[in-house]
């Protein structure tokens, strides 16, 4: 492969293995397109957006109103801002459904007076807005409990004219088990509540009930009632990798850096800082090598990367290191672009637009 024009550090993409995780994640769900909302946080690009409409999917879910626009300029049908709005995010929320009225948004609700505020734009603006409850199944980190929702969803229902609920929202990022069927099983015991909510309240099977994302997708697919959220899917990363079975998703971004120095016999430096790639995890789960499986990445500055390497007699200055990242969302938001591979060259670039907390509005 030519790296000569490759920009370091900086990512690379695939396309064909975007497109090729898309495909699988349709053929997971049976081929039902209306079975899949994913999550863009972690590609943040139009051209990813445009690659899974091409592909027949037309629901999906963000969480910033950068993202929510992106959808909206790619023409995506149905989006879910998978937060509850409040101030400067819920007037800017009003202004994306006022000004890109093809598009039908919903967002989270999980507080009755928070919920108030978004009908009183509504109602201001003479507008109708789609609610999703969230709930807390076992994460705390948002959401109503199960057991309390139902009197919250009477109260808007009752009380609150400009919102229509469209359904339930449960995230559960915390299961996380490796074995899948512990996974299972823990999936089970966390929804139980959740599953009583749906007998008492969604009978006619109304409710779009939005469930899980990437670790729990294995388990939620087999629900035919389940919409499922996976977002690191379409790009895929080491830390994903590890719970999920081989020959599923594959990794279609690399993390590229080059060598810049060899300051003692058994190290090296390359240009890869906690600027470029996802930091939030020990330094030992950052990035895998991907040409060289028994290095370890043994700290980190803004713009270096320490590397111990045992004998480096053959690495030379300026040598292309490629990495596979363990956290991509994240990461992939730590850069302006992402460098487009085919054919073992670059021919063009994906533009990250919205990692910028704002395009428009």
């Amino acid at each position: 492969m030519n790296f000569s024009h490759i920009e370091s550090p900086g990512l690379i993409v695939f396309p064909e293995i975007v497109r090729s995780n898309i495909k699988l994640a349709i053929d997971m769900v049976g081929g039902d397109v209306a079975r899949l909302r994913p999550h863009i946080k972690t590609h943040k690009t139009q051209e990813v957006n445009d690659l899974l409409l091409e592909a027949g999917i037309y629901k999906f879910k963000c969480a910033t109103i950068a993202e929510a626009e992106l959808l909206a300029i790619s023409k995506a049908k149905d989006i879910l801002l998978s937060i509850q709005p409040t101030g400067t995010t819920l007037s800017r929320f009003i202004d994306l459904i006022l000004n890109y009225q093809k598009s039908q948004f919903s967002c989270l609700v999980d507080d009755y007076l928070a919920a108030e505020k978004v009908n009183e734009l509504a109602l201001k603006n003479n507008i109708y807005i789609n609610i999703f409850i969230d709930l807390n199944v076992g994460m705390n980190r948002t959401g109503i409990v199960p057991k309390n929702a139902f009197q919250l969803i009477d109260k808007i229902t009752n009380h609150l004219p400009n919102l229509i609920i469209k359904g339930l929202h449960a995230y559960d990022g915390h299961i996380r088990d490796f074995d899948i069927d512990k996974r299972i099983d823990h999936v089970q015991q966390d929804f139980v509540d959740f599953y009583e909510l749906i007998d008492h309240i969604d009978p006619k099977n109304k409710y779009e009930l939005v469930v899980g994302g990437t670790p729990s997708f294995l388990v939620h697919r087999t629900n035919d009632r389940f919409v499922c959220s996976p977002g690191t899917f379409v790009f895929f990363d080491i830390g994903y990798s590890n719970l999920f079975p081989e020959n599923t998703f594959k990794m279609a971004v690399q993390i590229i850096s080059r060598v810049i120095s060899k300051p003692t016999s058994s190290t090296i430096c390359i240009d890869l800082g906690h600027k470029s790639v996802a930091a939030e995890n020990p330094i030992e789960n950052r990035v895998r090598f991907i040409d060289f499986p028994n290095w370890t990445l043994k700290s980190q500055s803004e713009e270096h990367g320490m590397i111990e390497v045992n004998d480096h007699a053959n690495i030379e200055i300026g040598q292309i290191i490629r990495m596979y990242p363990y956290h991509i969302c994240p990461t992939v938001a730590l850069h302006q672009n992402l460098q487009v591979i085919e054919d073992d060259e670059m021919v063009g670039e994906w533009v990250v637009k919205a990692r910028n907390r704002k395009i428009n509005f």
